[in-house]
């Protein structure tokens, strides 16, 4: 999370990692748009631990189409050591699918963490910010690189930015799935996410959890603008080579979305893992979330 004003004293790093791993997550789930016809619904729950310790979970509830996608994502953390503390996000996005591009709408972000609260109202369009409401402000900081109008273009939100477009469903081609970089902006900040490939995996597991192959990434951190150069959490994760991504496919369908998600961290690996996998035709005329 971006160092924003607010009272009170200031977060820890690793509570706002653990802000930013449900955030991360929000990447994850994606649907289609409401007018579009064959559609995909995609259920998803999340353990979220660190060095082993599960701290929260996230439920995301979204649809696809060949065209289109909307999602729903709440996630929570629980402050059951000094790591951790106490809090929530709810994300929103959607958006439209363009070749093997994602084009997002709208994205909406509520945070809450110990009586602290952040807002992100987002709309877009051809990757560019049209209309943006982001509280709290940045705070001025002669370290903070200025963030211009130029970083509002050719970008995704976080929760279009981990969904993963290719040529024709499942797993042909499975280097292209991690051979690119993400533009993403928060509402805040402008960064980067390099992704490249690493392996193909053989996950199993039963009942409602994902059985099947994944594609394994490895993933750089790149800060562009609005961050604190100063700041060492900034300076660590632009370090950080500990970082993953893991890609399952959605059956029938062009898209992989997030199984698995490493951030290296000074104390343990902050690990984001799929419990729950169930892809299905959603129920007629029932809305995002429902």
């Amino acid at each position: 999370m971006p160092e924003v004003t607010r009272s009170g004293p200031a977060r820890t790093g690793s509570a706002a990692r653990s802000r930013l791993a449900a955030a991360v997550v929000a990447t994850i789930l994606i649907g289609p748009s409401p007018e579009a016809r064959a559609e995909t619904a995609l259920k998803v729950s999340y353990a979220i631990s660190i060095a082993g310790l599960t701290i929260g979970r996230v439920d995301a509830n979204g649809r696809f189409t060949e065209t289109g996608y909307a999602a729903i994502i709440k996630g929570s953390t629980s402050g059951i050591s000094r790591l951790v503390s106490d809090a929530r996000a709810t994300l929103v996005g959607s958006g439209r699918i363009s070749g093997k591009r994602v084009v997002p709408a709208s994205f909406n972000l509520e945070t809450s963490e110990s009586g602290f609260e952040t807002h992100v109202r987002m709309s877009m369009r051809a990757g560019a910010i049209t209309d943006l409401l982001a509280i709290p402000a940045l705070r001025e900081a002669p370290d903070r690189v200025p963030l211009t109008p130029e970083h509002q273009r050719d970008v995704v939100d976080p929760v279009g930015a981990f969904l993963s477009v290719v040529d024709k469903p499942g797993l042909a081609d499975t280097e292209s799935v991690c051979s690119r970089t993400i533009n993403v902006f928060d509402g805040w900040q402008r960064y980067d996410i390099e992704l490249s490939y690493k392996e193909t995996r053989l996950v199993t597991g039963a009942g409602e959890a994902y059985d099947g192959k994944v594609v394994a990434c490895t993933a750089r951190y790149v800060p562009v603008a609005g961050h604190r150069e100063s700041r060492e959490a900034v300076r660590y994760m632009a370090a950080n080579k500990r970082l993953e991504v893991w890609y399952a496919p959605i059956k029938d369908m062009r898209f992989l979305v997030p199984y698995r998600i490493l951030i290296g961290t000074k104390y343990g690996d902050l690990v984001i893992t799929s419990t729950r996998f169930v892809v299905a035709d959603p129920p007629p005329k029932a809305a995002v979330g429902n």
